[in-house]
């Protein structure tokens, strides 16, 4: 699939407001099975494009409510907590 840096970066943009696969086909006019399939390589710049923008947008999240959580907020540190959960499976999924 070649897209151009436009529709790469659009795909950047649209995958970190956290739209579907789908719905991002569909804004930067692009069959849908074509782009899934790139997806699904887990590799090439479509899938980087996607997972640099939901992943910027992560951090944009968790920056937030780690802020929120050094300030007292509950809801904040169970959310914080939570992240830290997160992140312990994911580190034991990679060490086997």
């Amino acid at each position: 699939m070649n897209l151009t840096e436009t529709q790469l970066k659009d795909i950047e943009e649209l995958a970190g407001l956290f739209l579907s696969p789908e719905e991002i086909a569909i804004l930067i006019d692009v069959n849908y099975d074509l782009f899934t399939v790139e997806l699904l390589k887990k590799k090439g710049p479509v899938y980087k494009a996607y997972c640099k923008g939901k992943t910027e947008s992560k951090k944009a999240i968790h920056t937030n409510v780690v802020k929120m959580a050094t300030l007292g907020s509950p809801q904040a540190e169970e959310m914080a907590n939570d992240f830290i959960f997160k992140q312990e499976l994911a580190e034991k999924r990679a060490k086997k």
